[in-house]
């Protein structure tokens, strides 16, 4: 009840900030800091920034979410995963390491694998989200679009796109160093300068660090799960050459080093957590280095702009599958990316009646992956020798005249090393057109066409570096005694070799239509198909190995059993040789996402409001699975989501700063059966119901130099279904958080907290094997953080 009470106290005085306040011109957004009021005028065409967009903020004709520099430093937003709690119909569940980054929108996204949310940092695309979640420093401003964009920026931005810039060295000169500390033993520093080095150059220079310990503990060595420290350094270089020509250099560096995972057992049926608990090591370690050139050249009617970049991606991951203090098997996922992506954009300049765009846009990604596989002591008795003894005695009772038979093997480890390469490449053509005031003034109607073409290989070795041994024993029951009847060893050599390959085709069209019937109010709707990539699963080798196991063994019975000939019944499972392209790939996602939607200002512009209505029908969708020895992904078949968001901002005096965001998916599956289970009608997993962000902020200002602002934010999800079954879910839940900042010219002080009300909730579930009892699954949750508060420093000069 104290809770709630506290809850309704701060929601009784301040809404959220996902957007600044709004001066008379109605073009311009206003931002405190330590002097007052400034403005940024977002309409400003800053072709450099984005070489695909025209449209101002306020006009742009479909939802998204806008978070200014001082929106990122008063939510406390410290990586992209933080941005999931303030955006809506956005989730990013915060859960095991960096290289998990499942981002969601509408109820569409990703687990493991292509992503369905795609990320651009300073228009430089990140293909692989295993580097999505980076560290912030001097962010400009970020913008969430959902819905697909696929048109312009291709495959996996189907749900939607992240666009995250970095401060311009042109608009910021000064250097900034910040130190900070919190509770779990936090501490952070960064420092960041930016020069110009004439009227026609400038720069940017920065690094940062930050560590903390884990937020929960391991049972088992009584160590704190989830200790990070995470270090980098980004460098920007601008040249403004003239009028008409500009380069834009980007370089950007993080190392990562993290211990984990806090993954607590967990009975479904009665609800109750356990402990973490589990005996092997679990870690993640990963090196990713980005860089880019954007050059641009103005034309008096048209615009030429080229990307290039080139990110590498280097980790190391380790993990006890089995999560318990059982020596069963432990994975480990070694990654080596080179990823080179090139386009090139042409369009006509703004503020013309006829718009167009063109572009072609090229990619290669070399990659290789080492999955190797570890079954230790308990895993050989459990998973392998059990196994096997209870398929023997299962056919001891169908076939009473057979030998008692038992399988015992001598490897104490068995360790089985897959080496995947997958290179890729794509290319792709796109078009957009745009008519302005057609047949009436405010009318527009926008159409586009992108045909992208992609090509995946997969080159795999997965083998054993030392041959299951052991011997077979048959015995039989004499007149009470249990004789031997024979002893046959067996020597198996386990592996699997080849290639596959898979090429794909598709055209990504989008249609939409605008009418503005004020200065300050429009209508839209459009329509767009999106796609994301098909692929393959790593983690299904370990499975096609166990069935090598199991065919190997049973010939080698047929083989040398007195008496069969090599008539040996079977061990069950099918005797047709299996595909393993098949068994391996995942089929692309398809969607078609249908949206109504309006923007207005209103109370001499006061008052903003938008809101969105939406359907998708996707087909094929990529859902993440248990499958034996891992998690993999299945397509389900059909899935439906229909919506809405909306969100007020609102500035009733300018020292207040008010916005309020929702949105409500509802995402179920229309035809998915998995060969066992019919979930037609159940709830997609991971699409949050519900999505609520109310924050506020007030600045009271002491003098011209000094401020003193407080803002404080309530931020809601749920309800989250964990599984496809729909046995597991997590509430709606709501947490808070405060802020206390005191700034000047020249230093800035930041009192902040997060979750202060110590919410306790979900924020991630899986089932895995139990080793013990293969036809029930072991359960585990990871709590959401706790209580977290701490102290920021930052001096400027």
């Amino acid at each position: 009840m104290r809770k709630i009470l506290l809850s309704l106290f701060f929601l009784g005085w301040l809404l959220p900030v996902n957007a600044l306040p709004v001066s008379k011109n109605s073009d311009t957004f206003l931002e405190t800091d330590s002097a007052g009021y400034r403005s940024y005028r977002l309409d400003e065409v800053t072709v450099i920034s984005n070489p695909k967009a025209y449209a101002k903020l306020f006009e742009f004709p479909g939802s998204i979410t806008y978070l200014s520099e001082r929106n990122i430093e008063e939510l406390n937003l410290r990586s992209v995963k933080d941005i999931s709690t303030v955006a809506p119909n956005l989730f990013i569940p915060d859960y095991g390491s960096k290289l998990i980054s499942s981002a969601y929108i509408r109820g569409i996204g990703s687990r493991i694998n292509s992503p369905a949310v795609g990320l651009n940092v300073n228009n430089i695309p990140y293909l692989d989200k295993s580097a999505f979640d980076f560290d912030f420093l001097e962010i400009d401003r970020i913008e969430i679009l959902r819905g697909p964009q696929g048109t312009l920026y291709g495959r996996n931005t189907m749900a939607g796109l992240i666009n995250i810039y970095t401060k311009s060295p042109f608009d910021y000169q000064g250097t900034k160093i910040m130190l900070g500390g919190g509770n779990y033993s936090a501490m952070g520093i960064s420092a960041f300068t930016s020069r110009k080095i004439n009227g026609k150059m400038a720069f940017s220079l920065g690094a940062r660090y930050r560590s903390n310990d884990g937020y929960f503990t391991n049972k088992y060595n009584d160590k704190s799960s989830g200790d990070t420290k995470v270090g980098g350094a980004q460098f920007q270089f601008q040249w403004r050459a003239n009028k008409r020509c500009k380069l834009a250099v980007n370089f950007d560096f993080e190392s990562s080093d993290q211990k984990g995972y806090p993954y607590n057992f967990y009975d479904k049926e009665t609800g109750k957590w356990g402990d973490i608990n589990y005996n092997d090591e679990s870690s993640y370690r990963r090196d990713v280095i980005t860089g880019g050139v954007l050059a641009q050249y103005i034309h008096d009617r048209f615009m030429f702009s080229s990307t290039t970049s080139y990110q590498f991606l280097d980790d190391d991951l380790h993990f006890d599958q089995d999560f318990t203090p059982l020596s069963i098997f432990t994975l480990r996922q070694k990654q080596r990316a080179h990823t080179v992506t090139q386009e090139l954009v042409i369009k006509a300049t703004p503020e013309k009646r006829w718009q167009w765009l063109a572009g072609v846009f090229g990619s290669y990604q070399g990659q290789k992956t080492d999955g190797p596989v570890d079954f230790r002591n308990d895993g050989i008795r459990l998973l392998i020798a059990d196994q096997t003894n209870k398929q023997l005695a299962t056919l001891k009772d169908k076939f009473p005249a057979m030998p008692v038979m038992k399988v015992d093997v001598n490897n104490s480890d068995l360790y089985i090393d897959g080496i995947y390469r997958t290179p890729s490449y794509g290319f792709a053509a796109f078009g957009q057109f745009t008519a302005n005031d057609l047949f009436t003034k405010g009318l527009s109607v926008t159409a586009g066409l992108r045909l992208d073409y992609e090509h995946l290989e997969i080159t795999h070795h997965t083998y054993a570096t030392e041959d299951l041994s052991g011997h077979i024993t048959g015995t039989k029951n004499i007149m009470g005694n249990d004789i031997e009847l024979f002893r046959i060893p067996f020597v198996l050599p386990l592996g699997l070799e080849g290639a596959e390959s898979m090429n794909t085709v598709e055209l990504l069209p989008k249609f939409e239509i605008k009418y503005t019937f004020a200065k300050s109010a429009f209508i839209y709707a459009s329509a767009a198909r999106g796609y994301r990539s098909g692929g393959y699963n790593f983690q299904m080798f370990s499975n096609l190995i166990q069935a090598q196991i199991r065919t190997d063994m049973m010939k080698t019975l047929m083989d040398n059993m007195p008496g069969m000939g090599g008539n040996m019944p079977s061990m069950g499972g099918s005797s047709e040789p299996l595909s393993v392209n098949d068994v391996i790939s995942y089929k692309p996602e398809h969607s078609w996402n249908y949206e109504i939607g309006g923007r207005a200002r209103m109370l001499d512009n006061k008052l903003t409001a938008d809101a969105a209505l939406f359907y998708i029908d996707c087909r094929d969708q990529q859902i993440s699975a248990v499958s034996g020895y891992g998690r993999v992904t299945r397509n389900s078949g059909r899935t439906a989501s229909y919506g809405l968001e909306a969100s007020l901002q609102a500035t009733p005096v300018k020292s207040v700063l008010l916005t309020a965001g929702y949105g409500y998916t509802h995402a179920t599956f229309k035809k998915y059966h998995d060969g066992a289970s019919d979930y037609t009608g159940n709830y997609v997993p991971f699409a949050p119901m519900h999505t609520l962000s109310v924050t506020g902020a007030y600045t009271l200002n002491i003098n011209r130099n000094t401020s003193l602002t407080f803002d404080a934010q309530y931020l809601g999800r749920g309800k989250i279904y964990w599984t496809e079954r729909n046995d597991v879910s997590q509430g709606f839940y709501g947490l808070l958080n405060a802020g206390i900042t005191l700034a000047n010219r020249n230093a800035e002080i930041r009192l902040w907290s997060k979750n202060l009300l110590d919410t306790r909730y979900q924020s991630f579930y899986f089932e895995t094997m139990n080793a013990e009892n293969l036809a029930v699954d072991n359960s585990f949750m990871q709590r959401g953080r706790p209580l977290t508060f701490g102290m920021d420093v930052t001096v400027k000069f």
